[in-house]
C-alpha cells in the first residue's frame, strides 16, 4: 500500500469513528486505562492536516460557493454574536458537557469535524474513497445492530440505544444502513441483503424513534414513485417478510412486548403526546416567532435562552429547536437560514441530475447519494441539533466531489 493510500485509509477511519460519536473525546473509548480517545482524536488532525496541506488548487463552482459560504458565515458571525449578546455562557446547565457550554462545544466541534472532512472529502476523494467512506459507515452500522441484539436479550426495556447514546442516532444509523444494501451498487447478496435489512428495519423500531423511521418511509416513497413497476414485488415481499419476523420470531417478540412500538405508533393512536410530538409544535412556533424578534441570531447555543421568553401551549426547556433550518436562522440570522434553504434545493437539483445522467452505469454511487441525501435532510428537519446533521453535510460534500463517481465496470 502506498504512503498516500495509507494517508487516506487512517483519516477514512478516523473521520469515521469521529462522525459516528459527534465529538473529539469521548470517555466510552478508553478502557484498560488506554486513553483510545486521545489517540483517535490526535490520529485525526495528523491526518486532516497532511491531506488539507495537500490541497494545490480548487475549482470555483456555485455549489462549492453556497457550501463554503455557508461555513464562512457560521464561523465568522458566531463570535461576533456572542460578544453582542454577551452571552457565551449557556444558561441552562443540564445540557453541558462535563461543564463546557453547550454553544462553545457545539461551534468548536463544527468548525474542526464538519468544516474540515466536507473540504477534503470535496477537494480530495475519488470514486475509491468514497466507496471506501461508504464500506466503513456500513461496518460501524453492522457493529451498532450487534450491539443493539445482544441490548434487546439482556434485560431490554423502554428504547433500545447503545454505547450511553441516544435511541434517534441510533436509528438514523440503522435506517442509514438499510439505504446503503438498496442502493450501494456493491452490495449483490440479495437474500443476505433481504436479511440484514429486515434486521436493521427491527432494530429501529424497537428505538422509539418516529423521526428516522418516518424519514426512510418518504425516501422509499419517493424511490417507489421513480421505480414504481419493477420494485412493486419487491416492496410486497419486503414488507410480509418483516411482518413474519416480526410476528413469529424471538427478537420481534422482544420489540412487540416493549414500549418502542406504542411510541412509534403513537401519532397514528392518539395524535402523537404532549412531550414529544406538542414540544416540537412548540419549537416551531417559539424559532418563528424569534426571526422577527432577531433577523441577525442570537448566537450559537443561546436559542434556548431567548427562546424561554416564548410561552405557547408545550413550554418544554431544551438546547435546540429539533429543526435544523430554524435553528441556523435563529442563532446565525436570516442569511444563515437562506443560505442553508439555497443549498439544500441546489444540492438535491445537483444529485438528481447526476444520478439521472449516470442511470445506465452500474457502478454509479449517485442513487444512493440522492436518497440518503432526503433520508437525512429529512431527519434534520425532524431532531436533533447541528452537529447532529453532521452526516448530511458529509453527504452534500460527496455530491459536490466534481469528478463523476462512476466506474468503467461493467
Amino acid at each position: 500500500m502506498k504512503v498516500k493510500e495509507l494517508i487516506y485509509l487512517i483519516f477514512i477511519l478516523a473521520a469515521s469513528a469521529i462522525l459516528s460519536i459527534g465529538r473529539f473525546y469521548d470517555e466510552r473509548l478508553d478502557f484498560f486505562e488506554i486513553k483510545f480517545s486521545l489517540i483517535l482524536s490526535l490520529t485525526y488532525f495528523f491526518s486532516t492536516f497532511v491531506l488539507i496541506s495537500s490541497i494545490r488548487k480548487t475549482s470555483i463552482e456555485k455549489s462549492k460557493i453556497l457550501l463554503y459560504s455557508l461555513y464562512a458565515y457560521i464561523i465568522v458571525v458566531t463570535p461576533i454574536l456572542w460578544v453582542l449578546f454577551e452571552n457565551i455562557e449557556f444558561t441552562f446547565p443540564s445540557f453541558s458537557y462535563d461543564h463546557m457550554q453547550y454553544g462553545f462545544l457545539k461551534f468548536i466541534n463544527f468548525l474542526f469535524i464538519v468544516v474540515p472532512i466536507s473540504i477534503i472529502i470535496i477537494e480530495k476523494f475519488r470514486y475509491r474513497q468514497v466507496t471506501t467512506l461508504i464500506n466503513i459507515f456500513f461496518l460501524l452500522a453492522l457493529f451498532l445492530a450487534l450491539l443493539g441484539v445482544f441490548g434487546l436479550f439482556s434485560n431490554f426495556s423502554g428504547r433500545l440505544s447503545v454505547l450511553g447514546g441516544g435511541p434517534i442516532v441510533y436509528s438514523r444509523w440503522m435506517c442509514l444502513a438499510i439505504l446503503i444494501l438498496i442502493f450501494y451498487p456493491k452490495y449483490k447478496f440479495k437474500l443476505l441483503n433481504l436479511i440484514l435489512i429486515i434486521s436493521f428495519l427491527l432494530l429501529a423500531f424497537a428505538t422509539g424513534s418516529r423521526g428516522p423511521l418516518l424519514s426512510l418511509f418518504i425516501t422509499l416513497f419517493v424511490f417507489f414513485i421513480l421505480n414504481y413497476i419493477k420494485l412493486l414485488y419487491k416492496v410486497i415481499i419486503l414488507f410480509v417478510a418483516f411482518i413474519g419476523v416480526l410476528t413469529f420470531t424471538p427478537i420481534g417478540e422482544k420489540i412487540l412486548k416493549s414500549d418502542a412500538i406504542d411510541r412509534v405508533t403513537m401519532n397514528i393512536k392518539h395524535g402523537g403526546s404532549l412531550k414529544s410530538t406538542g414540544a416540537r409544535m412548540d419549537f416551531t412556533k417559539r424559532s418563528i416567532s424569534l426571526i422577527s424578534d432577531y433577523p441577525f441570531g442570537v448566537g450559537c447555543g443561546n436559542w434556548q435562552t431567548a427562546a424561554n421568553d416564548k410561552k405557547f401551549n408545550y413550554v418544554i426547556a431544551h438546547a435546540y429547536p429539533h429543526n435544523l433550518f430554524f435553528e441556523l436562522t435563529n442563532e446565525y440570522g436570516v442569511l444563515a437560514g437562506l443560505l442553508f434553504l439555497f443549498l439544500i434545493l441546489h444540492i438535491f437539483y445537483l444529485s438528481f441530475i447526476k444520478m439521472k445522467k449516470n442511470r445506465s452505469n452500474i457502478t454509479s454511487l449517485y442513487p444512493l447519494l440522492f436518497y440518503a441525501l432526503i433520508f437525512l435532510f429529512l431527519n434534520t428537519m425532524l431532531s436533533g441539533d447541528l452537529m447532529d446533521g453532521r452526516i448530511l453535510f458529509v453527504f452534500i460534500s460527496l455530491i459536490l466531489i466534481n469528478k463523476p463517481l462512476v466506474t468503467d465496470e461493467k
